[in-house]
């Protein structure tokens, strides 16, 4: 038994990734890494057994520890792993159910341990370790994609910042700074519909008003840290999610905002993507 190797996960609202992780170095084991799409809408067998299904590809690759760290979005009981999502687009299925318990029974002994962290804090983790970030002290990192994940980080260590329930502009910050969010925007702008923000930017064609709905998005982002950023001190933040991908498309904007507010603060798209949830996850245990 290699105690040092440890199977982080990055569960998603679309998608779920796995790898084993050497928490020593903070290295991912080559051929390890794995990673499917999950219908989040489907009953908590099909969603239980698609997440299985990949972590036990990833954990036929070497030697483990038996623990799995997993990077999952809240609102949820990391203690007892206990989910409380529910009409937000995604696991409607697990609300209130054990997950924990689920994930064991489907991953039929092959693990004994399974720890839950916020998907956010993972991220930020796996950035202050081994991203542009590590040269900060006070650190906030956003993950924009099927919702709005958020943590702080201060001297290395990161803690889960709960923006999503943030009021914004009449609403709260997960209703302005998600997939579902850009894909109203375009389909109302546009006239038109697309199904997700892949399928947005992909389809050139019909993406018209595509850099009208990210100047929104990059301006909106603006307000949200200007306000932010008068509050608490914020030395750097970093981006990630898939909606990050993206950057180039909203970060300019971003940025101009912020500088006509004559606001200095670094901000980082995550190099790791993905990969720094999971090594979060592994090297929080």
């Amino acid at each position: 038994m290699k105690d040092y190797i440890i199977l982080g996960v990055d569960i998603g609202g679309s998608h779920i990734t796995s790898a084993l992780v050497n928490v020593l170095d903070g290295s991912i084991l080559e051929g390890s890494w794995q990673r499917s799409k999950v219908d989040s809408q489907a009953s908590a067998d099909e969603i239980v057994a698609a997440w299985s299904s990949v972590m036990k590809k990833s954990l036929h690759f070497t030697t483990h520890s038996g623990k799995v760290a997993v990077a999952m979005p809240g609102p949820f009981d990391y203690q007892n792993g206990i989910s409380y999502m529910k009409g937000m687009g995604k696991f409607d299925a697990l609300y209130e159910l054990n997950v924990r318990a689920l994930i064991l029974k489907g991953m039929e002994g092959s693990v004994q341990q399974i720890s839950f962290i916020n998907d956010a804090g993972c991220f930020l983790k796996g950035e202050l370790v081994h991203g542009a970030a590590s040269a900060y002290r006070n650190v906030m990192g956003f993950t924009l994609g099927t919702g709005f994940g958020s943590a702080a980080g201060t001297d290395g260590i990161a803690t889960d910042a709960a923006y999503w329930q943030y009021p914004f502009m009449g609403g709260i910050c997960e209703d302005f700074f998600s997939s579902k969010w850009l894909v109203s925007k375009y389909n109302s702008y546009s006239g038109k519909a697309v199904r997700n923000v892949k399928e947005l930017i992909d389809d050139v064609e019909r993406a018209n008003p595509l850099l009208q709905v990210f100047d929104e998005f990059g301006m909106n982002l603006g307000i949200f840290l200007s306000k932010l950023y008068k509050n608490k001190p914020i030395d750097c933040v970093v981006l990630g999610g898939n909606i990050a991908k993206a950057s180039a498309l909203f970060l300019p904007q971003l940025r101009y905002y912020l500088s006509a507010r004559s606001i200095v603060l670094p901000i980082y798209i995550s190099e790791t993507g993905e990969n720094a949830a999971l090594i979060g996850a592994a090297c929080s245990m």
